[in-house]
C-alpha cells in the first residue's frame, strides 16, 4: 500500500474516531468521569489483563493450528508474529495490522504472504462467527428486559452483520470451490489467488474440530476479561449484557479509526450503557481502561517485539538488517 493511501487511511480514522469520541462524551459528565478513573480497581484491571493474554494464547494456539496445514510453525514464532500483528492492528486503521502480520510471518515461518491471508482470514471469520453470536444471543436476551427503542441501534448492527456474514460465506464457497478461476486475471493475480485459496484450505474437518471449540475458549475469556474491566470501574454487567457489548464493540473495531480505536469504543460502550440504564460515565472510563491496559498491553509487547529484532537485526546486518519496511511491505 503506497504511503498516499495510508496517509489518506490514517487521516479518514482518525476523523471518524475524533467524531465517535465527540458523540460519546459531548453529554457525559467529566468531573464524574474523572472521580471514577481516580477511583478504578486496579486489581480487577490486573486481573482483565491475565484474562486478556489467556485468549491471546487461545488465538497463538488456534492460528498455529491452521499454519501448520502450510509449513512447520514453532510455537515461539507463531507467538511473536500474531502478537505484533495485533499490535500494529492497534495502531493502524482497516486491520491494515493484518498486512503486517502476513509480511512478518514470511519473513519470521517461511510462508508466502497470500497464503497466511488465507489463514487469516479463516481465522477472522470465525471470530465473527463467535461476535455474531455474543450479539445475537445478548441481543435477545437483553430485549427481553429491555425497552425496544434502546436496542435500536444494536438490532441494526446486528442486521449488518448477519449481511456481512452471507457475504463472506458467499466469497469463502466462491474461492474453495474454485469458481474464481471461471474469470480472466493477469498471471499475477492467479498465483496470488491460488495461493490465498491455499490458505482457505487449512479449514477442514480435523482443523473445525479443533479451532471451533479455541474459538469458543477465545471469546469466552475475552468476556470475562471485558467484565473485569467495567467492574474495576464499579459497574456488574450480567452475562447477556457482557455478550451484547461485547459483539458490538468488537464490530466497532472493522471501522477505519483513530488508533487503539479511540471513539468507536467510547461510543458503544455509551450506547451499552444507556440501553443497560446503566451509569454512561462508567462506561467511558471503561472503554479507556481497555484501549490502555488490555490493547496496549499487547500494543507495547508488539513494539518490543520489533524493537529488539530491529536492534539484533541491524547489529548484524548494518542499516539493510530487518526494518519497518519487512513488517509493512
Amino acid at each position: 500500500m503506497d504511503k498516499a493511501r495510508k496517509l489518506g487511511l490514517a487521516v479518514f480514522g482518525s476523523g471518524v474516531g475524533g467524531l465517535f469520541l465527540w458523540l460519546a462524551i459531548r453529554k457525559v459528565d467529566v468531573a464524574a468521569v474523572l472521580q471514577i478513573a481516580g477511583e478504578i480497581d486496579t486489581r480487577a484491571v490486573i486481573t482483565a489483563v491475565a484474562l486478556y493474554w489467556v485468549a491471546m494464547v487461545g488465538r497463538v494456539f488456534r492460528w498455529r493450528v491452521l499454519l501448520q496445514k502450510l509449513a512447520p510453525s514453532p510455537f515461539g514464532a507463531v507467538s511473536e508474529t500474531l502478537v505484533v500483528g495485533y499490535a500494529v492492528n492497534n495502531l493502524l486503521p482497516a486491520r491494515l495490522g493484518e498486512v503486517a502480520r502476513a509480511a512478518y510471518a514470511k519473513r519470521r515461518l517461511k510462508i508466502g504472504r497470500a497464503r497466511v491471508f488465507g489463514s487469516i482470514f479463516v481465522e477472522r471469520f470465525l471470530d465473527l462467527g463467535a461476535i455474531a453470536l455474543c450479539l445475537y444471543v445478548g441481543l435477545l436476551v437483553v430485549g427481553l428486559v429491555t425497552e425496544a427503542d434502546f436496542l435500536a441501534t444494536f438490532e441494526v448492527i446486528a442486521i449488518n452483520t448477519g449481511l456481512v456474514i452471507l457475504v463472506l460465506l458467499l466469497a469463502f464457497g466462491m474461492f474453495r470451490s474454485g469458481a474464481h478461476e471461471r474469470f480472466s486475471w493477469p498471471q499475477p493475480v492467479v498465483a496470488i489467488l491460488s495461493d490465498f485459496r491455499v490458505g482457505l484450505s487449512t479449514l477442514d474437518r480435523d482443523t473445525v474440530a479443533v479451532c471451533v471449540p479455541l474459538t469458543g475458549f477465545i471469546w469466552c475469556f475475552e468476556i470475562l476479561a471485558l467484565r473485569q474491566i467495567f467492574f474495576a470501574v464499579g459497574v456488574q454487567l450480567g452475562t447477556a449484557q457482557a455478550l451484547l457489548l461485547m459483539g458490538a464493540a468488537s464490530l466497532s473495531t472493522l471501522i477505519p479509526t483513530a488508533p487503539g480505536y479511540l471513539g468507536t469504543y467510547q461510543l458503544v460502550a455509551v450506547l451499552a450503557m444507556n440501553a443497560f440504564a446503566l451509569n454512561a460515565n462508567a462506561g467511558i472510563v471503561a472503554a479507556m481502561a481497555t484501549q490502555i491496559a488490555l490493547f496496549g498491553s499487547v500494543t507495547a509487547a508488539g513494539m518490543s517485539i520489533l524493537l529488539i529484532r530491529s536492534i539484533r537485526r541491524l547489529a548484524i546486518d548494518g542499516p539493510s538488517g530487518f526494518t519497518h519496511r519487512d513488517v509493512t511491505d
